[in-house]
């Protein structure tokens, strides 16, 4: 059961198809959708960095945990492509005619393949620090986060030695405490986003962190392994609708030639770079995502 428009919801499972879907919403709700797609080792709770750009902008932001991840329950999905076919079932049933879609960093993948098997329903679309598809191990070696060299790989050739390293990760995690946590997401962001990280957005990418693996780690590791694929099961030129890519200037985890790339490929993307910043985009940039993604007809916000 959903809430009422105004109220926000923690993480809450919603039957979609016969299984649980985790669902957070934030901003305004009943207002204009957006479909947001958490990142990698995250949960929908990263969905709360847009909360309060998402109700000065009258935006209702329908984030959705994937797979095994959160309160979603596991099921089989072998590319990313697939995940549209349940954003839009859930999208059915909370009677969206049409919406916006936005991922940030491993979560961007999905939030094309929104677009692409949904032209006459997304109108426009976002990647936050957004990958492009790992064609060889050059690519993957231009990743700075150290997970993510270890676990791509593990979880498109051996999910049993992925699954081994995150149990070990979640084991770990129940004892690493927050300030450290957050000290090194801290530690890899840029300037500008380590500016931003304060009291009220470190907790809560604590949070989805630590709720990616609440149900166990076979999600994250299926997680990794689809969007670690060279192919994501659809083609980037039939996204036709526009794309604003957001890259941070000093993005250590995902640097500068995934965007580059994106944008090659892209029929209609535009790369904006977001100067002194680094992975952590959602922090610094929430209010332009926003305004770009908005509808022309629900009047936009001007300070």
């Amino acid at each position: 059961m959903m809430q009422p428009a105004g109220d926000n919801t923690s993480d809450q499972p919603i039957l979609v198809d016969g299984r649980r879907l985790g669902v957070s919403r934030f901003g305004r709700i009943g207002g204009w959708p957006l479909v947001w797609c958490h990142g990698g080792l995250s949960s929908s709770l990263d969905g709360k960095l847009l909360d309060i750009a998402g109700k000065r902008y009258e935006a209702d932001i329908i984030a959705i945990d994937r797979p095994g991840i959160g309160c979603s329950d596991l099921r089989s999905m072998s590319t990313v492509a697939e995940w549209a076919a349940t954003v839009e079932l859930l999208a059915d049933q909370l009677h969206l005619d049409e919406f916006a879609v936005a991922g940030w960093s491993a979560g961007g993948p999905y939030a094309l393949a929104c677009a692409a098997a949904m032209p006459e329903r997304v109108r426009a679309a976002a990647t936050l620090a957004g990958m492009a598809p790992l064609e060889n191990f050059r690519q993957l070696g231009e990743l700075g986060f150290l997970a993510d060299v270890l676990l791509i790989p593990a979880a498109r050739w051996s999910p049993q030695s992925s699954t081994a390293l995150l149990w070990l990760g979640k084991w770990l995690l129940r004892w690493v405490p927050d300030r450290y946590l957050g000290w090194e997401i801290r530690r890899t962001a840029g300037s500008r986003d380590a500016a931003a990280l304060d009291q009220k957005t470190l907790p809560c990418l604590i949070a989805a962190v630590r709720n990616a693996t609440v149900g166990g780690v076979r999600g994250t590791t299926e997680d990794y392994r689809r969007f670690g694929k060279a192919s994501w099961g659809f083609d980037l030129g039939h996204v036709s609708q526009p794309v604003t890519i957001w890259q941070g200037e000093h993005d250590t985890l995902l640097p500068m030639s995934h965007a580059r790339r994106l944008a090659s490929a892209l029929p209609n993307g535009t790369l904006e770079v977001v100067p002194s910043a680094g992975h952590y985009l959602p922090v610094v940039i929430a209010d332009a995502v926003l305004d770009g993604l908005a509808p022309t007809t629900s009047g936009r916000h001007h300070d």
